[in-house]
């Protein structure tokens, strides 16, 4: 009887998978992915490649113990009695093959603290104690394994000892970046994970489109030749628009792979930045090239200018520019079809997605790590893309992108900070060129400070006063006002609507296709120059959307989150009275509710407004010094510290926990019904569908919502109502709520 690697699933008409046919295939694709990142890497590309293909050989070598094989050769859906990645640690460690261990090791748990695990667990080092409640794996596995491997050399070949490590197995953790790791861990995971969901039909492969850079580049000129035009007032700008594409477009810096762009609001940077990064991959061959955005709602808008722009005759518009929407990272085989993979030639994604990325220590995140080397990537507004504590560690995962695994980065804004020249981010303290020149900047600015004025109001106000505060006849309209939760949102939409008032709410508390349809929505009502009504919504309106209102209320917030909504406001610059009006809001039982993780980052906007600098300081020199003081402050600045010492230590599981660019857990909860009825039944469901028909949900609320569980702890039902037009699912929490009060029970 030949031994298995994967069972049978008998309904589903799919029969087990041998042993030696997984082997083989996870050991030749890690190795073509470890090839495929290697060629862009500085270090020594042969030693990397056969790291992952070791790992891959022996990732699965304990699946042939006897107990394992009679789970494996039954139909019961059990878990594995013998941890099977043990067996293959144990015989790699013995070979004096640990960097390969250690991703056998990590290829479902994840990578551990590696400085820690090799300093001191001794001869155990990555694997249990034997006097630990489970350390009968590690019993079991030392008695069998020379039969373990007797069964494996018998299908496939030996991996070759070598001499002993110089400096100790400890020293190894630290041979390799953190980032080299991640890559490592990626290679091996996307070819173990791929090969299993290809053969259980969870995964079908689909070759991406070539890169076909110099096409996309032609196509992407004639594509801005087609726009411009339109009233006497946006002229000016248009040719600042050109100016600055023409420039970004022949911008050639011999050497530089590191570059700022400054380019004010309305000044085209989606595009001139896509051209020069297109120019930029075509020089050096890249593989790909990522647009980082920093919130979910704003990548529809910004894939249909790529798609409009980029996509070539003949092809499929959803592989040539994919949209990476938000978490899609399922670690279960079920869910593994729902994988958003990086290997389109032009990916746009979100902060989150991508940033939490580089510092996961979790195989399901990592899978795609290994398509960013030799990649060009754009960080749209990047001063406000994450929190300012997180920018020293992130800065050094830049710098290593680019010196040493051959990608071109762009950081971009209408109001970019420098921060990388304070010392409390980057120390020491660089230089970086800039892609705009001097003179083409000033003329884009000139008119930056006068176009928005920020205004302080100092009375906290409730959903019922705020709702009258927003529609004050003073206050011209159209309107937007950004809170920082979703609760507080929705509860202000429903607080205006109740008042009789216009207003549209656009907040992830709706899905993605209900958003798209808001957006719409607001493009339909600001073209037809619509004044009294309002859009409520989150932080997810601040940035890369081409709204234009005539004045906006901020709860209070970061300095850069407060910027950022100034770029909603006049952006053609054609009136005086442009004003974003800061307010505080009354939280508690049956009001607003407070995001206590910004409350540093909002003290000191305060502060600014104290000190009358806001309006006095242009953007960038604004959120410059706001990130500057929030580093200063004792407590960010710890955490900032806590995580570069983490990822120095090699402490993945640290680093995981500490760096988040949104602070809550959440899972995914579908709102549709037939999705949510396919997948409950392993029925075959396409990623977007998911990603578009889904809410994001905090995990801590699964039961207060009676969420139903469709995957493994990651996919969810929405079962409460759903109000597709204003509140989303937060028209089934309202509704909970109030069927829950003292006053609708009678008491």
């Amino acid at each position: 009887m030949p031994l298995l690697a994967h069972s049978a699933r008998p309904k589903r008409g799919i029969p087990a998978q041998e042993y030696v046919e997984h082997i083989r295939a996870v050991e030749e694709v890690a190795r073509t992915y470890a090839h495929g990142a290697a060629q862009f890497w500085d270090g020594h590309c042969a030693d990397f490649e056969e790291v992952v293909a070791f790992a891959g050989r022996l990732h699965d070598l304990g699946k042939v113990d006897e107990k394992n094989q009679a789970v494996l050769n039954s139909t019961a859906r059990e878990k594995l009695p013998v941890s099977h990645e043990d067996a293959g640690v144990k015989y790699l460690l013995d070979r004096k093959r640990t960097e390969a261990a250690a991703l056998v090791h990590s290829h479902h748990a994840g990578l551990p603290g590696l400085v820690a695990e090799f300093a001191g667990k001794g001869e155990y080092c990555l694997r249990r104690d034997p006097e630990d409640e489970k350390g009968w794996v590690t019993r079991h596995v030392d008695e069998r394994l020379p039969a373990y491997a007797e069964l494996h050399h018998a299908l496939l070949e030996h991996v070759p000892a070598k001499g002993a490590d110089a400096g100790g197995r400890w020293s190894i953790a630290k041979r390799w970046t953190g980032l080299t790791w991640r890559m490592a861990l990626s290679c091996l995971v996307d070819a173990d994970h791929g090969d299993t969901a290809t053969n259980y039909r969870n995964e079908v492969a689909i070759a991406p489109p070539g890169v076909r850079w110099e096409e996309r580049l032609a196509a992407l000129d004639r594509h801005v030749e087609g726009l411009g035009g339109g009233a006497a007032e946006r002229r000016a700008r248009d040719d600042v628009r050109q100016r600055i594409y023409d420039e970004l477009r022949r911008h050639s810096d011999v050497g530089k792979r590191f570059y700022a762009c400054d380019s004010p609001v309305g000044t085209g940077k989606t595009t001139a930045v896509m051209a020069h990064l297109l120019r930029a991959a075509r020089k050096d061959e890249l593989r790909h090239v990522f647009v980082v955005l920093p919130y979910v709602n704003i990548i529809n808008q910004s894939v249909d200018t790529y798609r409009k722009a980029l996509v070539l005759p003949g092809e499929d518009s959803l592989r040539a520019v994919a949209a990476h929407h938000h978490q899609s990272d399922y670690g279960s085989v079920e869910a593994r079809q729902l994988a958003t993979l990086w290997d389109c030639p032009v990916t746009v994604t979100t902060a989150v997605q991508f940033f939490e990325t580089l510092a996961s220590n979790h195989p399901a995140r990592l899978r795609k790590l290994h398509e960013l080397p030799g990649s060009a990537i754009f960080i749209d507004e990047a001063h406000a893309a994450i929190s300012s504590w997180l920018w020293p560690q992130t800065w050094q995962w830049l710098r290593e992108l680019t010196e040493c695994w051959g990608c071109h980065v762009v950081l971009a804004s209408g109001s970019l900070a420098r921060f990388w020249k304070q010392k409390q981010i980057v120390n020491p303290p660089e230089e970086l060129p800039e892609l705009v020149s001097e003179s083409v900047r000033n003329v884009a600015q000139g008119a930056e400070r006068q176009r928005v004025r920020y205004d302080r109001e100092p009375e906290a106000k409730g959903p019922e006063e705020l709702a009258k505060y927003v529609f004050d006849r003073d206050r011209p309209g159209p309107r937007v006002v950004v809170l920082n939760t979703v609760y507080s949102a929705a509860i202000l939409a429903r607080a205006c609507r109740d008042a009789r008032r216009t207003v549209l709410h656009l907040s992830t508390a709706l899905t993605p296709t209900d958003r798209d349809k808001i957006v719409k929505r607001v493009e339909a009502k600001l073209k037809e120059k619509s004044e009294d009504w309002a859009l409520i919504g989150t932080s997810c309106i601040e940035a890369g959307l081409d709204f234009d209102f005539r004045s906006a209320i901020r709860e209070i917030c970061p300095t850069t989150s407060m910027v950022q909504i100034g770029g909603r406001l006049n952006r053609h610059g054609v009136h005086e009275d442009a004003v974003v009006t800061v307010v505080s809001l009354q939280t508690g039982a049956g009001g607003f509710t407070e995001l206590r993780a910004l409350r540093t980052e909002a003290r000191i906007l305060e502060r600014c407004f104290e000190h009358d600098v806001v309006n006095a300081l242009g953007p960038a020199e604004l959120c410059t010094l706001a990130m500057k003081k929030e580093l200063e402050d004792r407590d960010l600045g710890e955490k900032a510290r806590g995580l570069v010492k983490a990822e120095d230590k090699r402490d993945f599981p640290e680093v995981t926990g500490l760096y988040r660019v949104i602070e809550e857990d959440t899972v995914t909860a579908i709102v549709d019904e037939d999705i949510a009825k396919r997948l409950a039944g392993h029925g075959r469901v396409e990623p977007l569908d998911v990603l578009k028909r889904s809410v994001r949900i905090r995990r801590a609320d699964i039961r207060r919502y009676s969420l139903t569980p469709i995957v493994e702890d990651e996919i969810y039902k929405w079962t409460l109502a759903y109000d597709p037009d204003l509140l989303g699912y937060m028209a089934g929490v309202f509704e909970m709520e109030h069927a829950q009060s003292p006053g609708f029970l009678g008491v």
